[in-house]
Order: structure tokens, then sequence, then C-alpha cells
């Protein structure tokens, strides 16, 4: 595993080892598209298309060490916390994950082009698919009422659920033990969650949305993702 790949690992580790009715408490947890796409930064294709140099390749790499260890520093603890503490720390979890998510995101921009960090923003649409209409520039650019983003929101909770069942299951000994079960489900049911998400958008809306994504890119199994 790579030093990046331990950020999302340890939150997923730390869900996993716990009991399936505490693991409910990590409901709410969602990682900031920056650190989404510093996993997509460490893709060869994804590089290569980006023209990444060998000098910004150490500049990325030291960013990415930095999120290990703030991603450690962040998650320390939580796992001897009662369910009842976790939730109670889940805003502030969440609002430390958003604030060295923009945090991240300057550092990532400064490293890259103006040119490259376009292409970069297309891809991470491409590769986020329903999860980027999150995103408050994408809400504004796609003009989203508050009926569509109630409607956004229900088809999430109900994807929430459904990841918490499975990994209820797994901690209840369903799992295969590498990770493989909770990656195959997982990419199904976003798979689910983008029919969903989609069919709330106007034509318009999706057109505008297709074209924030720039030409097609063609993302490797895995899209860089741990999952």
């Amino acid at each position: 595993m790579t030093r990046v790949s331990l950020l999302l690992g340890c939150a997923l580790a730390l869900a996993l080892s716990m009991t399936s009715s505490a693991s409910a408490q990590f409901r709410g947890l969602k990682f900031p598209p920056a650190v989404q796409n510093l996993f997509l930064l460490r893709n060869d294709a994804v590089k290569k298309e980006l023209t990444i140099t060998d000098d910004q390749q150490n500049q990325l790499d030291d960013v990415a060490g930095q999120m290990q260890a703030d991603a450690l520093e962040i998650f320390s603890g939580l796992q001897d916390l009662s369910p009842e503490e976790r939730e109670k720390e889940m805003h502030n979890l969440m609002k430390m994950l958003q604030e060295k998510g923009k945090e991240l995101q300057g550092k990532v921009d400064k490293i890259l082009d103006p040119k490259q960090t376009a292409r970069m923003n297309e891809i991470s649409l491409q590769a986020r698919g329903a999860q980027a209409l999150e995103d408050e520039d994408v809400i504004k650019a796609l003009k989203l009422t508050d009926d569509q983003k109630k409607k956004l929101n229900d088809i999430r909770e109900s994807f929430a659920d459904k990841q918490n069942e499975i990994i209820k299951q797994l901690t209840e000994g369903g799992g295969d033990g590498d990770g493989g079960d909770l990656r195959e489900k997982v990419q199904e049911l976003m798979k689910e969650l983008g029919e969903k998400a989609m069919a709330v958008l106007t034509s318009e809306q999706k057109s505008t949305f297709e074209k924030m994504q720039g030409a097609k890119f063609d993302l490797p199994k895995g899209r860089g993702f741990p999952f």
C-alpha cells in the first residue's frame, strides 16, 4: 500500500473493525474531492494525460505524505470512543476533513499549471460521477432547485443505508477478508446511485454536466481510489 492509500484505508479499517452497530456512526463520513483527486493523481494513466513532470510528482508525493499524517491525527482515538461519542464527534470530524480538503486543494493547485488543473477537474467529475453533484460549483452551474437537492440528498441517504448494511455483513464474517467483497458491492451501489441521481436532472442540466466533464477519459479500473 502506498503512503497516500493509508488515508481512506485508515477510515475504512476503523469502520470495519467496529461492531456493526457502531459502524453506522460513520454514516456521514465523506471525503473532500481534493482527497479523491489525489488518488487519481497517483494513477499512471492520469499522470500521462496531465503530463505530470518528475518534479511535480515529487511535490505531490510530499503533499500525500502530509495528508497521511493529517489523516492519522484526525482519526486517532475514534476507535476508543463509544458509538454515542463517535456520533457527537462526526460533525467535528467532517469539519476538519473539509478544512483539510481546502488546504490540500490549494497545495495541489500550486503544483499543477492552469491547463493541468482544468483537465484534472474534468477527469475528477468523470471519476466521481453523481457524487460530484454535491460540489458547490456544480450545484451553481447546474442551477439545481431546492426540490432537486432534496431528492438527491434522499438518494444519498438511501445509498448510505445500503452501504452500512454491506459493512455490517462484512463485520459479521460475510466478507472475503481482503476488501474484495466491499469493493465490488460498493461499485455496484455507486452505479445505482449514479443512475438514480442523473434521473433527477433535466435534459439541459445533464448536457451542462456532461460539458463540464470535458473530453472523455478512459478511467482505469478502480479509478485510482481504494475501492
